[in-house]
């Protein structure tokens, strides 16, 4: 008799996007260690986690991903099958995983292979930026330009029951709103009217504020 294969997880790298061919090999764009964060809760951050896994069992194999913060619990993000490849030289998953985070500092990644001790824990690191203000100078430079982005626009649907939202703001303080669009919340929440869920907006206009904030410090370096 055999002696059964443990499973053997060599190790995952995080990645924006990620796409695999009929060879087995995975092409990851955007590799990185840590998110950015304007405000908590954030919005749900989208990623791949590419795990490498060696001596798979012949049977069909479920990898599962949770996450932790400190010493809380973990919480489920996903399972995803794996099947042992031909010469069983090793093995590539890719698990889309998704998450809203809140709070800044190191979480952990856990990746277990189900009915094995496999198991791998990767740390990420969530970073806290600075809400992106604009100077007086940044400002008046906006007014003289138009050409430069000067407002932002969101479309979100409710969670929950897929109630659309159009919110707008406007870094020039004394520029009007375009009709039929609510305004960013100054809570960074907003109450969808038609279930009671609560959608958290404050990360992503944090996001959208830091886009114009750099396109209007390059444009002032004159594109450089």
């Amino acid at each position: 008799m055999s002696k059964k294969a443990i499973p053997q997880i060599a190790g995952t790298i995080f990645c924006n996007s990620a796409s695999q061919g009929n060879d087995g090999k995975v092409n990851c764009r955007g590799v990185f260690t840590s998110f950015l964060a304007w405000a908590y809760p954030t919005s749900i951050r989208s990623w791949n986690a590419i795990l490498t896994i060696y001596d798979l069992d012949e049977a069909t194999t479920t990898i599962s991903a949770a996450i932790s913060y400190g010493q809380g619990k973990e919480t489920k993000l996903a399972t995803a099958n794996i099947q042992r490849g031909k010469f069983d030289i090793g093995n590539v998953i890719n698990i889309p995983l998704r998450y809203r985070f809140e709070n800044e500092g190191f979480h952990l990644v856990h990746f277990t292979v189900e009915d094995s001790i496999a198991s791998l824990r990767v740390p990420v690191k969530v970073t806290t930026k600075p809400w992106p203000n604009f100077t007086k100078k940044q400002l008046q430079f906006l007014k003289e330009n138009s050409s430069v982005p000067h407002s932002l626009r969101m479309n979100i649907l409710c969670s929950k029951c897929s109630r659309p939202f159009t919110l707008e703001e406007s870094v020039l303080p004394d520029e009007k709103l375009a009709g039929g669009v609510l305004p960013f919340p100054h809570t960074g929440e907003i109450e969808c009217e038609s279930c009671g869920h609560i959608l958290y907006v404050r990360d992503i206009q944090g996001q959208l504020r830091d886009s114009i904030k750099n396109a209007v410090s390059e444009s002032m370096r004159g594109g450089k």
